[in-house]
């Protein structure tokens, strides 16, 4: 059996984009007047009649529909392998590339003529693309962990010190009010995280599970540290662990539609990405959509920048960045390397050598993407990565517990939902006011002073490189536009 997800187009996208400019416009009327998501269906879903067309379609040729989305942005199916090769016009054949054997689709998919404006893409019809996790162990980690019996890296009370977010935890914010999701592939063992926060005395969140795809019964210790650290650093918000029963492409785009239909997290967090040119067309378009959408309803997206510096594809000689990071409507979270005190305050932090940063070669550069360092010698129209940052070098790491023993790690994984932790302390601080929504646009005014800032929101990273760019007074491609000072951050906002 083949697990599809059919992708249907927008309407008005270019109205779509300048809703988008004017709810992010501090000028303008609608500032921050998110939709619901049943305001979204109705100006810029695909018409009901259509999702009735597609999906009557879908049932007709013998196909099963499992789900169907309150958007109207896509329709989850199976089928046989004969009944997909059927339906589609397509040959599911095997492979085998490098010693790994995958099926995958021999053509581009085929749908009748009626059908071929409303129907973006059909994702499901291969097994080879898959996302990856972007979290590295720390060199020696064997070793410097002594067997797996001790934390070795910086705890969360040692980052809450150096990015000043204990001074939020003393004002009495701690993320209460607020839901964090974390968008991820398979499951975790509720004894590892329990036993994290309490070997580091923080107090346990409350969290819950919703499997997307089918329940997972493998453990992924990238799902388990993603919920070990924002639990850590937002203990108080209600986290809610959407959970891909596989890393594939159509799993994830599965698990992105649900956060956002669901519409009950103000903030979601990534780690997983992929390179952006092994990703197809037509599904950078769908989750382009959606993650219009989620911006839309105010939802603020962290996705890690990744872990190999300016060359995402692992080729050292092409230039690339990581998706989803590379999304408009994403806030792309790159890596430092940090070195606190005896006290814990920062001594010192450039940018990771690992920090994913560069220039997408799909998506123009947004609107909100100005101030010092963002016209640049590089700059092409296209948008730059990263955004922000925070400490991710493996040498300057984190102590992870997975199947019960500890390993230190690093990685851009650390990074993204560290910064949605910030993010929904924030939407907790504001209260009756509301969420921020989309980060991208709010943390460009913040650094261009066209939001008032009261105190500085980013330590300015200075020095390093990722490989080809280096990090600079105000933005850069390896950092964006620095790590953060949490507690100003949440005062310049609530």
């Amino acid at each position: 059996m083949l697990r599809l997800l059919v992708g249907l187009q927008l309407r008005n996208r270019a109205a779509l984009d300048a809703l988008l400019a004017g709810l992010y416009d501090p000028a303008s009327p609608n500032y921050r007047l998110f939709l619901t998501p049943q305001q979204f269906a109705d100006q810029f879903a695909p018409r009901r009649r259509q999702y009735a067309q597609v999906t009557r379609f879908l049932r007709q040729s013998g196909l099963t529909v499992t789900r169907i989305f309150p958007n109207r942005m896509a329709i989850e199916a199976r089928g046989t392998v004969e009944q997909v090769e059927r339906v589609f016009r397509v040959n599911i054949n095997s492979y085998v590339s490098a010693g790994r054997a995958f099926v995958a689709n021999d053509r581009d998919p085929q749908v009748p003529m009626e059908l071929a404006g409303v129907i973006g893409s059909v994702a499901g019809l291969e097994d080879y693309i898959e996302l990856r996790a972007h979290s590295r162990i720390a060199p020696e980690a064997a070793l410097m962990s002594r067997g797996g019996t001790i934390p070795v890296g910086y705890t969360p009370q040692q980052i809450a010190t150096a990015y000043d977010f204990a001074s939020a935890y003393e004002n009495g914010y701690t993320g209460a009010g607020a839901t964090l999701a974390i968008a991820t592939a398979r499951n975790f063992r509720a004894s590892d995280v329990a036993a994290f926060w309490n070997t580091f005395g923080v107090p346990a969140p409350d969290y819950s599970i919703i499997s997307v795809g089918g329940v997972s019964h493998a453990v992924d210790v990238e799902t388990t540290l993603d919920l070990e650290r924002a639990g850590a650093m937002a203990y108080g918000a209600k986290i809610l662990v959407y959970e891909g029963v596989n890393s594939r492409n159509s799993t994830f785009e599965a698990v992105y539609n649900r956060i956002i239909t669901d519409n009950k997290a103000s903030v979601v967090t990534t780690s997983w990405g992929l390179c952006e040119q092994q990703t197809s067309a037509a599904l950078l378009t769908l989750d382009n959509n959606l993650f219009a959408e989620a911006a839309a309803q105010g939802q603020a997206w962290f996705a890690a920048s990744g872990d190999s510096g300016a060359y995402d594809c692992g080729n050292y000689s092409t230039l690339a960045v990581d998706y989803p990071a590379s999304d408009p409507n994403v806030t792309a979270v790159g890596g430092t390397t940090l070195t606190l005190t005896a006290s814990d305050a920062i001594s010192g932090e450039m940018a990771w050598a690992g920090s994913g940063g560069g220039l997408s070669i799909v998506f123009g550069q947004p609107w909100f993407e100005t101030g010092l360092g963002v016209d640049n010698s590089y700059s092409n129209g296209k948008r730059q990565v990263a955004d922000v940052a925070l400490d991710a070098d493996p040498m300057t790491g984190y102590p992870v517990y997975f199947n019960g023993s500890w390993t230190e790690y690093g990685g851009t994984s650390f990074a993204a939902p560290q910064w949605a932790a910030i993010f929904a302390l924030v939407n907790a601080a504001r209260g009756a006011g509301g969420a921020v929504g989309a980060a991208g646009p709010t943390l460009y005014e913040l650094a261009n002073g066209t939001l008032a800032q009261p105190a500085p929101a980013f330590n300015d990273i200075g020095a390093g490189n990722n490989g080809y760019y280096r990090a600079g007074a105000g933005w850069d491609y390896p950092t964006g536009w620095g790590s953060p000072q949490v507690w100003n951050l949440v005062q310049d906002l609530m």
